[in-house]
This record gives C-alpha cells, structure tokens and sequence, in this order.
C-alpha cells in the first residue's frame, strides 16, 4: 500500500447516523486533515479529501452535537467509486440496532464499497471504528474476516456475524485488539482495517497514513497532533 506517488490523493467518504460516537468519526477526520504533499498548516495541501455522508443534511450525534453532512447517502450510494476510503463509526448498541436489519440504506452503501474493483488510488480500504463493525457484520462483508470492535461488543459482533454470514462463508473471526489490518476482502480489491473502542480509531487513522504515504509522515502528523500513537503490534 505504501507505493502511492509523492502526488497521490484519496478521496474519504465517513458515514454518519443520529447518536454517532463523536470520536468515532472526528478522530480519523482529524488525522487525515493534517496529511498534505507540502506540510504546509497556513496553505496545505491535504492528501485526504473527507466528506460526511448521512441520510439527512442535518445529524444529532452523541451528546446532541449537530453535525452538518457533505453529502446525502442517496447521493453516495450513486457515487460511491468515488471514495477509495470508507469510514464506519460506531455507537451505543441501541442507537445502532435499527441500522442491523433489513433494506438499510447504510449497509447497502457498504456493500457497494466493498464490492468495488481496485481504485484508480490504488486499493481501496473499508475502515470501522468501534461499534461500527456492527455495520460491517449486518452487512456480511467480513465472513472470514479477522475483526475487532469495543470489548464491550465482541459477543455481540459474533452474534451479528452468525446471522448475516452466508451459510457456506467462513466464521469471522472476532478478537479483542486496539486495530486490526485484516487484509483483502473476497475479491481481493478492498482492504479491511477495524479498531476497537473510540479512541483506537486515532491510531488505526495513523497507521492508515502510514500505509498510504510514508512513516515520516505518520510521524509528522502526530507530532502535529501531540499525539501518541500507538502503533500495530502483532
């Protein structure tokens, strides 16, 4: 992944719902907007080019914060080859239960992503963040898969997986780590990286840059943050 040209750009689609985690989806915005071709915070050059996708303009996240969405998820379900990076955040598990079932808008809009062929950015990369991967499972995406999400919701997530895996898919693996670099999807043309509890979306972003640009500029970038990153460990 990390053979992107100094000029390579990606396009970030993150998708929102009412009661979204906050961190769950500012956190990796936050990251990629420091990521730019020239380091330059008064005139950059941003990499990442981040729109918010939801069903309506206007969204009540956790603690009643107002967010205002880039882009209707009629629209991105339309233009969806656009984005070579996916974001799925997370939420309370009540907040997240009618988004498991059927004809669900935001799991089309994932199957959609990770039925895409390779990207013209290279490949393209299907990311949650904690509860997210509720989405992901319901979606049956992940059959196979090696995944991680909150610790509070790793049963619930073999659960989701069990019913929305096809009968002849392989189990997906669920374990408790702080991210996860799962590799390809079937297909072989969308890369799978989940996260665990809230704040672990800032260091799977991190690792994210790394992969798509150089270590030098992960480093930039959470120097800039003041951040400490805590890197992918085996």
């Amino acid at each position: 992944m990390s053979s992107a040209s100094p000029n390579q750009y990606y396009k970030v689609g993150v998708l929102l719902f009412p009661g979204v985690d906050i961190l769950d989806f500012a956190g990796p915005i936050e990251v990629f907007s420091h990521v730019s071709h020239n380091r330059n915070p008064d005139n950059p050059d941003r990499m990442f080019d981040v729109k918010t996708i939801a069903r309506s303009p206007v969204n009540r996240a956790a603690s009643s914060l107002t967010v205002h969405s880039d882009m209707l998820l009629s629209e991105a379900l339309e233009q969806v080859s656009e984005f070579d990076i996916l974001v799925v955040p997370g939420g309370p598990t009540a907040i997240l239960q009618p988004l498991l079932g059927d004809n669900v808008p935001e799991l089309d809009l994932i199957r959609k992503f990770a039925a895409l062929p390779q990207s013209s950015s290279g490949t393209r990369i299907l990311f949650s963040v904690c509860t997210g991967a509720f989405l992901l499972g319901a979606a049956g995406v992940i059959a196979g898969m090696t995944v991680t999400t909150h610790h509070h919701g790793l049963d619930r997530l073999r659960e989701i997986c069990a019913q929305s895996n096809d009968a002849e898919a392989a189990v997906t693996n669920v374990v408790h780590k702080r991210y996860i670099d799962g590799g390809l999807l079937r297909g072989g043309n969308v890369r799978l990286i989940t996260a665990g509890g809230i704040s672990s979306g800032l260091d799977a972003t991190c690792y994210i840059v790394r992969e798509l640009t150089t270590v030098e500029m992960a480093k930039f970038v959470v120097r800039v943050m003041e951040y400490d990153w805590r890197e992918l460990s085996e």
